[in-house]
């Protein structure tokens, strides 16, 4: 009763929580943690490290003695060859056995430690596999939460066009009816107008499509009622001062890619040890201790002798009891070859691993070239653009001057504000292309993400 109480209070608390979360609007923080904990893949391979903590926690105990017991007792009735009448007879009778044994292992070629070391870097390994796994959804999550952010700028940014296309009819309606524009110039700025509002529909359609993906990889059951918190993004950073070379040296040191790769290779390392181990003598130790008890035991001279039940079972215990101390070595020498053939194979998966790991490190050096090349050009866009829109800014400004004064048409009004609109769509596209590339890297050196 007081544990159920307990997880309704819980479940009640966290239902608090996520709804204060979601009136105030998700952070990025808040999304990279909740997506990290309610991730499938995420929690499945943390199930194969329990699984793999196991059994590197039994390789440890196979180290030491084994220790086992067994009790027989049976019933007989019928003829059977008496030890103690030298003859056989017709008799029922009860008796039965009991004993102890144990082995412990004392050299087989250190296939037992090199087992307990294999496991210990498989686990290792298994760890930064869930941490590649992790890295994943949280480039993700950036990602689609960038994504968002960039939608909801662009819906901003077209509702402002369409309240000054909106400015721009209402006055023309008026300089329609004083006679002021021709007819022509005036269907022209209402075709702007309605261009203008499919462009807002388009654009609010645009950030409810990336916000419900950015909902659903969450793993949230009502993405509609989610939304994130807009914080507004100053850059500042120069990608050009980034090098490739010590880029890489920062992050190879990090990234769980390598970091698995190298463990999966001291795996192998210690997996051609064990297959070597095969080709060992193996010695071990052991001791033994067994007793029995039967209804037809007797002892003494024939004519005077003592049965059950004055032979009681546990004194037919104590005289039959034996302690057995065995030393055994056993040698390999001839296993049809597959020892040899395990020695052989081993090898293999070690130069396929430290392939691998070359493999990945060749990748990720690709992955930060990428990035910079990347970086840089956003940078290069961003500035490129926020030129292109001050000028179109002040074109477009001047054009709507002059088609006051009537020395321009409205169509020359609309190609300077789609030519703008242009302009600061590709602005805001480099903007955030420029923020998600330098996050990237800074995720990949080690820093934790944020806004």
């Amino acid at each position: 009763m007081k544990t159920t109480k307990i997880i309704i209070l819980t479940t009640a608390l966290l239902a608090i929580i996520l709804q204060g979360i979601a009136q105030e609007g998700w952070k990025l923080e808040d999304c990279i943690s909740h997506a990290l904990q309610n991730n499938i893949q995420i929690k499945r391979s943390e199930l194969q490290e329990k699984v793999t903590q196991k059994q590197f926690t039994q390789s440890t105990f196979q180290l030491g003695p084994n220790l086992s017991g067994y009790l027989n007792h049976q019933y007989l009735n019928g003829s059977t060859f008496s030890q103690y009448e030298l003859e056989f007879v017709r008799m029922e009778n009860q008796g039965g056995s009991l004993g102890i044994s144990s082995e412990i292992t004392l050299f087989n070629g250190l296939y037992g430690l090199n087992n307990r070391a294999r496991l210990k870097y498989v686990l290792e390994s298994q760890k930064q596999n869930t941490e590649v796994l992790k890295n994943n959804v949280t480039l993700n999550v950036v990602a689609s939460f960038l994504q968002v952010l960039l939608d909801t700028e662009n819906t901003k940014l077209a509702s402002e066009q369409l309240k000054l296309a909106q400015q721009q009819l209402t006055k023309a309606e008026v300089e329609l009816e004083l006679g002021i524009i021709a007819q022509g110039e005036y269907l022209n700025l209402k075709a702007q107008h309605v261009n203008q509002q499919a462009l807002v529909t388009n654009a609010n359609n645009r950030l409810r499509y990336s916000t419900i993906e950015l909902a659903q990889l969450l793993e949230l059951e009502n993405p509609d009622e989610f939304s994130i918190e807009i914080t507004p993004i100053i850059i500042s950073d120069d990608p050009k001062e980034l090098d490739n070379k010590h880029t890489y040296n920062q992050i190879a040191e990090v990234r769980p890619e390598i970091k698995r790769e190298r463990f999966n290779v001291k795996s192998a390392e210690k997996q051609v040890n064990m297959a070597y181990g095969l080709l060992s003598p193996r010695i071990s130790l052991g001791y033994s201790f067994g007793s029995g008890y039967d209804q037809s035991a007797w002892y003494g001279p024939h004519e005077n002798r003592i049965a059950y039940p004055d032979y009681t079972y546990g004194q037919q215990i104590k005289d039959y009891s034996q302690h057995v101390l065995q030393f055994r070595v056993s040698v390999p020498i001839f296993q049809r070859l597959s020892n040899l053939t395990q020695v052989n194979q081993s090898k293999i998966h070690l130069l396929d691993a430290k392939f691998a790991l070359e493999e990945a490190q060749k990748a990720v050096y690709k992955d930060v070239q990428s990035a910079i090349a990347d970086a840089r050009a956003a940078w290069d866009g961003y500035i490129a653009y926020s030129e292109a829109v001050k000028s179109y800014q002040e074109l477009y400004k001047q054009t709507v001057n002059r088609f006051e004064l009537g020395m321009v048409n409205a169509l020359d009004v609309g190609v300077a504000q789609n030519n703008l609109i242009q302009a600061e769509g590709q602005l805001l596209h480099a903007k955030y292309t420029y923020i998600l590339r330098m996050k990237i890297l800074d995720f990949y050196r080690g820093v934790p993400i944020a806004l």
